[in-house]
């Protein structure tokens, strides 16, 4: 485990703070992290928000209230979704 031992003193303006916070927090990141992320070259991804989860959410309650003898396509149709959705692969 890195111990982080020595701190950088940065001085920014209101605004500038307020919209270093929101990228963060889009990120799901601390301001601390999301800074030391951008100033070593990484460009952290976005955070989907809480909706996304909710409709991944409904969308499991539809394949699993579906037929067994409709479940595949049910499945591959929401797992196509969800990478819509967040990403995927």
């Amino acid at each position: 485990m890195r111990k982080r031992s020595v701190g950088i003193n940065v001085r920014v303006s209101v605004t500038e703070k307020r919209k270093m916070t929101l990228m963060a927090k889009r990120c799901g990141l601390s301001l601390s992290e999301y800074l030391r992320q951008r100033a070593l070259g990484y460009e952290p991804g976005g955070h989907p928000p809480k909706e996304v989860f909710d409709v991944l959410d409904k969308l499991d309650d539809i394949a699993e209230r579906c037929s067994a003898r409709d479940e595949t396509d049910i499945i591959a149709q929401t797992d196509r979704m969800r990478d819509l959705l967040i990403g995927g692969n």
